[in-house]
């Protein structure tokens, strides 16, 4: 615990009131600044004021280009910039080499190996250029060698002990061999071998190779005297159309093939260089007549076009009207081209130098826009140094033969005769964040003739320039880089050349200074700035050399600065305003011209923001007219606003009372709180050392190398060395801090305080009164506010010192605990972790680690723990570790927890007994520490052990612990309102902890469907499955255990975990399970959930209606019943509601009088009632159905399906408008309302639809549904005679019989079976034929009703018992007279009409019969 330490413990405002968290964050906020300001330097072309690729400009012609320290700080002018040059003479083996001599002789260097190579004629020898040691040579050619080349291999075409193939030209062939070292700890490229056979061996065709120069991908291009480039095309084996090695002409066509030599009309131009931009995949040739090419290699790197050339002419003009001279000897010939990759520059891609040292800056894409190469421009021209009028530096003069550039720094080796050379060196590092491009140069002396230049890399520098985004100053990373050191190559030997970094050259000035109280140190400070001389200081005062870390701790107290408060004025706003005017006018319209105004003393090399040079000067040559806004500044920085103030951002934004004038022209006046040099250096040097990992995220998700099929695993993105490195020097840091703890308790008494210049009178100006006030304000009040003031600015930086404190203990914890997770398999402990945290692992920086990642910390240290569980001593070992090394991460807390993981380890391996007691221990361990342990891990480690009990009390517990107050059930009795952010957050914290148990229950739901227990039949052939025998082994009833842990989890008084479980048994459709629940919670659940939402209730209410018919509340149920039965919704169909009001009526009928609600008795009417106009909607339901289909039909089904309705609505609506005469018909005998006319008209409707239906079928078929229709209806009707008008209808069929043509029988047959009897329908018939209706003439069946009385008579003839015995002999009395009167009036029609007589015969008959039987 941080709270453990002797610091002094923060009380600012910004570090206290939020506490720890707060002050990490208000650190974390600086170190984002000083980050962003070491990242706000100006790009190459920037600074070099490129504005578009169609013109070039130029610089280098003034004296503040490379200007002269010794003028402006004359005690500097013993500051080196190189380190002691040492020598390693030729090996001795080769000196008399050269006196053997008869062709050609030709030396190089190889840094990619530590080698230089020497050729003499046909042989060549390489050595360490290191120590001269390691002598080997190659002898197997017979022609003289012209060019030299190491090239790496291509992936997966050689054995893996070839590193490297080393390249050798004659003039008839090209040779290829393999190199290989034995190498050792210290370096891996200590012993060279030579393979004896070479791998390829190409002719050349005649034509001589100049240099070889190869691709990291392990492409091979030759330069050749015929002016074209070659490439080596080498594959594993030969291919249908390809051979194994060949060499192709990338700079001729393929008809050149085809014309004999002779008639080539142009002269070679050969090609004496070859440049790679690996980062972009571009290719450069110089030839000898200085003409520059560009070929893109693509994207991939593995195709080859030739993209545009500039030839020397090109450059020169360009370079003239850039420079307005005419002094064509400055640009010509060129002796070097670099290339300067994407992580130096993102605009420009080469630099090429000409003999008098002048360097051309090209670019590949219009305006510096990123993509493919599309042109090659010459865009800058700067001079070397001594090229100014007034410039009393030496100028390299038009001597120099060889060039090197690389990362800013130009090497020009210049002939002052045959024996010596002189080294100019050009750098500008001391000046990294100048808006401008200046240089520093130093000329140093070199014995012999330099034959070849090159920088001396480390392992893995290569890799770290492939980056694609350019890289920072060397002043940002020099605490990690080494000195940077160049090989060159002479007859008498190596010279090793140091460039000193500047906190070297600060080393060197306090041990020449033999300590930090000179002129010398003072005036590094000022050179620097306090803010980067203070983080250099840093650097040294963390370091090994005791004496050298003490002198740098005194001058970084010494020279450091102290906090301050800037009082602006006035006068001083309106200047920074209109200063801030021009240069937004100067930013927009035109860019700066690379100079600055000499009547500065000094160019600041501070950090970003730390300084400004004037972009004004006489001797600077105006721009082309087309310099405009249409082309804006090609890798300029953006427009930057004033500073903002350190102080500031401890609360996230300006100082109060502070102000900065902005781009609007308006200044707050008020006090600016300005930290010191120290404070605002140490924050700077942290950033550094963190800037690898601060903003990278932590993880990688890939396979394992080299197993494709193997899944996604997460590995480090730092390796544990890295980490190292860094961890080392955070902990230095730290310690440096311990050390000096006057750094974090200094205030303005016990320090040396200087007040702000001026700071007297601008306090005056600031405090001048209002007019009319007197002016003589006294003495003691302005000291006061002045002293006030100062205290402010100290405890402001006391404050940010302290967070700056505790930021730098969770960084070293965390660094150390990263570390220790590299080592014992991170991948492994990631795969443990809860998904979330996975999720939270792949997308967190380093930062949000340290700052807001405690609990991924945990559940990382836990998942540690829980691998090494079973082994005891490796769990104490790590937890003893981590509080040693991590006491803020690792607490008090995180031990109990941890032992109780081992319980629940050490459980999974004992006895039964054993096993429940270490599982009660561990829950009760756990239950001490529930806000910090990963609680699904934990339930589901005891999950495995069948501790069921304990998930539940485990996590009941966790709930508790989150929401001791019980907000969370109070937001939920709320009705969750949104602005109870308090309570929803309680509210959310406990379902997320009753999340296992429902996990757990979920498992053994799913294990009962899974594992059946019963007997099945067997899956497949074979003896049965083992049944396991010992009783530790028996997997429990996943049922029972699911009863079981529901039943102990339903005894909880947790309201809220109630509501959760019942929402999970919905869920998983066990909606019987919890209508049997007996509990209080269960009816407030089902009701709140019901009222909640009234469109989805359903489920809800059938719960409901069910749970009070299981507790025997039948009234209550039979309400519900009917309240769904007239629920309005779609997903209910009538059919549904009948059943609904069906239930209601069964319950309310159970509903005892002594436990029944009042009045149920009038409930029950009520709900027979809506049954029987339910079932009248059924009927115009169906009906409607057998309608032809339409949209009205339609919509009026779904309309009755929705809801019950009256009798009133269901004939209004849907009955009369669709002209259901059926539906009617039962609507008006279900309300009484008995109106004859409209009855017997229904009765006409229904049957006239039925004739409609029937009209065109088979006369059977007819009688057969007329028929089926008439005993429906009169099984319905019959009891109700006003609404079966029985005369009507039988008249109405008769009719339609004699229409028809029907069987005469037809109606009274169908009426019998009605259940009318045949005295009745004798009656009927009688009546009819008394009415004399004359329709029976005018369809000319003027006997048709004494057919039919005859069929009847018939029929009774056949059936005696028909009729009723008791009343048979009236009835035969009845007909006997009927008859004689049936005959008389018969008998008065025409007796010639057959049809008559033979009536009259059957009436006769029938009476002889009827006699008979009376």
């Amino acid at each position: 615990d941080l709270r453990g330490h002797a610091m002094p413990v923060p009380t600012d405002p910004c570090t206290m009131s939020g506490g720890f968290s707060d002050a990490l964050e208000c650190a974390g906020r600086l170190v984002d600044h000083h980050l962003y300001e070491d990242q706000s330097y100006v790009e190459l072309s920037g600074r070099l004021g490129v504005a578009t690729h169609k013109y070039a400009n130029a610089s280098g012609f003034s004296d503040t280009d490379y200007p002269s320290l010794d003028l402006l700080f004359p005690s500097l002018k013993s500051m080196p910039f190189v380190g002691q040059v040492s020598h390693v003479p030729l090996p001795q083996e080769l000196l008399q080499e050269f006196e053997n001599v008869q062709c050609n002789c030709a030396m190089g260097l190889m840094p990619e190996i530590k080698r230089a190579w020497l050729t003499v004629d046909s042989t060549i020898y390489m050595w360490n250029y290191e120590d001269g040691k390691d002598l080997a040579y190659f002898d197997g050619l017979s022609e003289v060698i012209l060019a030299v080349g190491l090239v790496s291999p291509k992936a997966g075409i050689f054995q893996g002990h070839i590193q490297f193939l080393l390249c050798l030209a004659t003039p008839v062939e090209v040779v290829v061999l393999g190199v290989s070292f034995t190498g050792s700890p210290q370096d891996s490229f200590d012993e060279m071998h030579l393979q004896p056979d070479p791998l390829f061996n190409l002719p050349t065709d005649n034509v001589g190779m100049v240099s070889i120069v190869g691709t990291p991908q392990g492409r091979l291009f030759l330069a050749g005297k015929d002016g074209c480039l070659h490439e080596i095309v080498y594959q594993a084996e030969d291919g249908w159309f390809s051979r194994k090695c060949r060499k192709v002409n990338h700079s001729t066509s393929k008809l050149s093939y085809l014309l004999p030599s002779f008639l080539s009309f142009s002269e070679a131009d050969p090609i004496v260089q070859i440049a790679v931009d690996s980062s972009r995949q571009t290719l450069f040739t110089r030839s000898q007549r200085n003409t520059i090419q560009l070929y893109y290699m693509g994207k991939d790197g593995w195709s080859l076009s030739r993209v545009d050339y500039v030839a020397m002419d090109t450059i020169v003009h360009k370079s003239c009207v850039a420079l307005r001279t005419g002094n064509k000897s400055l640009f010509m010939p060129l002796v070097h081209m670099s290339v300067i990759p994407a992580s130096e520059s993102s605009t420009l891609h080469l630099v090429a130098i000409s003999q008098a040292g002048v360097r051309f800056y090209f670019t590949t894409t219009p305006n510096g826009v990123p993509g493919p190469p599309q042109l090659l421009a010459l865009v800058h021209v700067r001079l070397p140094p001594g090229c100014s009028p007034s410039s009393l530096v030496q100028r390299p003069g038009n001597t120099v033969h060889q060039a090197f550039y690389r990362k800013g720094t130009l090497l020009l080796s210049s002939s002052q005769s045959d024996e010596a050379d002189n080294l100019w060196m050009v750098d500008a590092d001391i000046f990294p964040f100048q808006p401008v491009l200046i240089e520093s140069q130093v000329v140093s002396p070199l014995d012999g003739h330099t034959w070849a230049v090159a920088e001396s890399l480390e392992p893995g520098e290569l890799e770290s320039t492939a980056s694609l985004s350019p890289l920072p100053p060397t002043m940002v990373t020099q605490h990690t880089q080494p000195n940077r050191r160049f090989v060159f190559l002479t007859t008498q030997g190596t010279y090793f050349v140091t460039k000193l970094r500047p906190v070297d050259q600060l080393r060197y000035l306090l041990e020449l200074s033999q300590g930090p109280s000179t002129d010398l140190v003072q005036s590094f400070f000022t050179l620097h700035k306090e803010t980067q001389a203070c983080s250099m200081c840093l650097i040294l005062a963390t370091g090994s050399n005791q004496q050298v870390s003490s002198w740098a701790t005194q001058a970084f107290f010494r020279y450091g600065g102290e906090p301050h408060v800037i009082f602006p004025t006035t006068s001083s706003v309106e200047q920074q305003q209109q200063q801030q005017h021009l240069a937004d006018q100067h930013h927009h319209h035109a860019p700066p011209p690379p100079a600055f105004s000499p009547s500065f003393p000094l160019p600041p090399g501070g950090g970003g923001g730390g300084g400004s040079l004037s972009t004004s000067s006489p001797l600077s040559p105006p721009l082309p007219p087309s310099s405009s806004s249409s082309y804006p500044m090609m890798g300029a920085a953006p427009p930057s606003s004033s500073p903002v103030p350190t102080a500031s951002l401890l609360s996230g934004g300006l100082s109060s009372g502070g102000g900065t004038p902005g781009s609007l022209g308006r200044a707050v006046l008020g006090p600016e709180f300005r930290m010191s040099g120290r404070h605002d250096g140490i924050f700077r040097y942290l950033s550094r050392l963190l800037r690898p990992v601060w903003n990278e995220l932590l993880v990688v998700l890939c396979r394992p190398q080299g197993n494709v099929s193997q899944s996604q695993q997460f590995f480090s993105r730092f390796s544990p060395d890295a980490i190292s490195i860094i961890f080392e020097q955070v902990c230095n840091l730290r310690s440096f801090l311990e050390r000096n703890l006057q750094l974090l308790t200094a205030t303005s008494d016990n320090l040396a305080v200087s007040s702000p210049t001026n700071v007297h009178q601008k306090l005056l100006q600031f405090m001048r009164p209002p007019e009319g006030m007197a002016t003589n304000t006294p003495a003691h009040i302005q000291h006061s506010l002045i002293n006030k003031y100062r205290a402010d600015a100290y405890t402001r930086e006391h404050n940010s010192l302290n967070s700056l404190y505790q930021l730098v203990v969770q960084c070293c914890e965390c660094l150390a605990l990263w570390k220790l997770l590299c080592e014992h398999q991170l991948h492994t402990t990631a795969q443990s972790l809860s998904e979330n945290d996975q999720y939270q692992l792949q997308n967190t920086t380093f930062q949000s680690l340290v700052i807001g990642g405690r609990e991924l910390i945990s559940g990382m240290i836990s998942s540690l723990l829980n691998r090494h569980a079973g082994d005891t001593s490796m769990t104490e070992s790590l937890m003893a570790w981590l509080r040693d090394h991590t006491p803020s991460l690792f607490s008090h807390n995180d031990a109990i927890a941890s032992e109780a993981a081992e319980l629940v380890t050490m459980a999974s391996s004992a006895s039964k007994y054993e096993q429940i007691n270490m599982l009660r221990e561990s829950l009760k361990k756990y239950s001490q520490v529930t806000h910090q342990i990963d609680l699904p891990s934990v339930c589901e480690r005891y999950r495995a052990q069948w501790y069921y009990e304990g998930i539940v009390d485990l996590c009941l517990s966790c709930a508790a612990h989150k929401d001791p107050q019980n907000l969370g059930l109070h937001f939920y009795n709320s009705g969750q309102p949104p602005s109870d952010a308090t309570g929803q957050k309680a509210f959310l914290e406990r379902q997320q902890a009753y999340v296992p148990i429902a996990t757990t229950l979920g498992h053994l739901l799913a294990a009962q469907s899974q594992a059946p227990l019963s007997p099945s039949v067997p899956k497949r052939p074979g003896p049965p499955p083992s049944v396991p025998t010992n009783p530790t082994d028996e997997q429990p009833d996943p049922k029972k255990e699911f009863d079981t842990m529901l039943s102990v989890a339903l005894r909880s008084n947790d309201k809220l975990f109630h509501i959760t479980i019942y929402g999970w048994l919905m869920c998983n459709g066990l909606t019987d399970q919890l209508v049997e629940i007996r509990s209080p919670y269960v009816e407030e659940y089902l009701k709140s959930a019901a009222a909640g939402n009234q469109k989805e209730n359903r489920c809800f209410l059938d719960l409901l209606w069910r749970y009070y018919e299981k507790n025997r509340n039948y009234g209550a149920a039979a309400r519900i019943l009917d309240q769904l039965a007239h629920k309005e919704s779609p997903e209910l169909s009538l059919d549904d509601r009948m059943e609904y009001l069906s239930r209601a009526v069964m319950c309310a009928k159970s509903c005892s009088v002594p436990t029944g609600a009042s009045g149920i008795g009038e409930f029950l009417h009520e709900l027979e009632e809506k049954m029987e106009v339910a079932r009248i909607q059924l009927c115009v339901v169906e009906a409607l159905r057998r309608l032809p289909k339409s949209t009205d039909t339609g919509e009026a089904i779904a309309v009755l399906n929705s809801e019950l309705m009256d009798i009133t609505k269901l004939y209004g609506d849907f009955a009369e408008p669709f002209d259901l005469a059926e539906c009617k018909l039962a609507i008006i005998h279900c309300a009484g309302h008995y109106d004859p006319t409209l009855v017997e008209s229904l009765w006409r409707e229904i049957i006239e639809h039925e004739l409609r239906n029937v009209g065109r079928v088979p006369r059977d078929t007819q009688m057969h549904s007329m028929r089926s229709k008439l005993v429906d209806l009169g099984q319905i009707y019959l009891r109700s005679e006003r609404f079966f008008p029985l005369e009507y209808i039988v008249v109405l069929l008769e009719q339609c019989s004699c229409k028809f043509q029907w069987d005469v029988g037809f109606v009274h047959e169908s009426m019998s079976l009605v259940g009318i009897s045949l005295p009745e329908l004798f009656h009927i018939y009688d009546h009819m034929f008394k009415s004399k209706d004359p329709y029976w003439d005018s369809v000319g069946q003027p006997l048709h009703v004494l057919c039919v009385m005859q069929s009847l008579l018939s029929s009774y003839l056949k059936a005696p018992s028909s009729v009723a015995s008791y009343e048979r002999a009236a009835f035969n009395t009845t007909v006997l007279d009927a008859i004689s009167r049936y005959l008389t009036e018969v008998e008065s029609m025409s007796p010639s009409t057959k049809k008559v007589a033979s009536t009259m015969n059957l009436l006769r008959s029938l009476k002889t019969e009827i006699q008979r039987i009376s």
